[in-house]
């Protein structure tokens, strides 16, 4: 990527004009767009201004990295404006950068260990169950509720981080040179949520679906049954109820870390409660907004540690200095703050 195309992923990704960062800059908008498009290669000078008003590091535009991100798939809650879309695109590729960089850096060996997609052929939404109940004994996780769904994802190779967005976006997925999955998820939402999305963006890598199963209600399933097993769904609730409080799945929300409306949507996908009481259920969160904001205190969103420790491991073995480091970080807080954390 040239330092004109860096300049303009920067700008998109601050989200910025060409007439607005002109404005910022004292320039016309023709010069900004002839340092993007390569015709005129920015002073040092400018290039530290550049970096001060997009919130880049000077480093960011000598990168030698680049990313491409291929057929990305959202999960959003409303469809995407055009100028949104790039926004997000371009704080993806600025994070992957810096993961890739510092893997370079260490030598780090991308390690891989998603479960082989012959094993996670569906033809049903029922056939999930038993699909998400046999990545988790792959991956060795029991029956228990999963502490961090970003580290558990992250140990088995994919790369996960959270970027700023508009409240329409959730997530998204793609894999990097047709290898390397990807999951990018809003940084501005509860844990709950957060969880459950990530785990929905994981049933879209693994799921392989056959016959005429909707993609996304297979992997809103898959996320269910990956965060809440089904034996222990059963186990938690009953085989059969007529019916449950609101104040069950508040406190099963924080014991397993998904939604009281994740947990009604389980009980009525188990066949636990009759449609009857899942339809007064849903009227009765209609009627109290908890659809949209969820009763008592939210759970704390994750926040993925794998970079962040390659960083400080690169940092402790002295083959990166602190800016560098600092760099790596994305800036996002002061590195003795980072360190003290550890």
């Amino acid at each position: 990527m040239t330092i004109g195309e860096r300049i303009k992923s920067a700008r998109i990704g601050a989200g910025m004009s060409q007439r607005a960062l002109a404005r910022e800059m004292g320039l016309s908008a023709m010069a900004i767009s002839k340092y993007e498009s390569g015709e005129i290669v920015p002073r040092s000078g400018l290039i530290i201004q550049l970096s001060e008003i997009l919130r880049v590091s000077v480093d960011y535009f000598f990168r030698s990295i680049s990313v491409n991100l291929s057929q990305p798939q959202y999960r959003c809650r409303k469809p995407l404006k055009k100028k949104e879309e790039s926004l997000v695109h371009a704080q993806v590729r600025e994070w992957l950068e810096r993961y890739f960089e510092i893997e370079l850096i260490l030598g780090e060996e991308k390690i891989l260990t998603l479960p082989s997609k012959e094993n996670c052929r569906i033809t049903t939404l029922d056939e999930i169950e038993d699909v998400a109940q046999r990545v988790r004994d792959e991956w060795d996780l029991g029956l228990d509720p999963i502490e961090s769904v970003m580290d558990v994802l992250e140990q088995h190779g994919v790369k996960v981080g959270v970027i700023e967005a508009t409240d329409k976006f959730d997530a998204l997925t793609f894999y990097y040179d047709g290898s390397t999955p990807v999951i990018a998820v809003n940084n501005d939402m509860p844990g709950d949520r957060q969880r459950f999305n990530l785990a929905h963006e994981l049933g879209h890598l693994l799921l392989r679906i056959e016959g005429d199963v909707d993609e996304e209600a297979a992997a809103h399933r898959f996320a269910a049954a990956f965060l809440v097993p089904k034996k222990m769904a059963f186990r938690e609730l009953g085989e059969q109820r007529r019916n449950i409080s609101p104040r069950e799945f508040y406190v099963l929300k924080h014991k397993w870390g998904m939604s009281m409306s994740a947990w009604l949507h389980r009980a009525a996908d188990l066949g636990i409660i009759p449609e009857g009481t899942s339809e007064r259920l849903w009227t009765l969160f209609n009627k109290n907004g908890w659809r949209q904001k969820e009763p008592g205190d939210p759970l704390p969103p994750e926040h993925p540690t794998h970079m962040k420790l390659l960083v400080l491991r690169a940092l402790s073995e002295k083959k990166i200095s602190q800016s560098r480091a600092q760099e790596l970080l994305g800036g996002e807080q002061p590195l003795e703050r980072c360190i003290e954390s550890f």
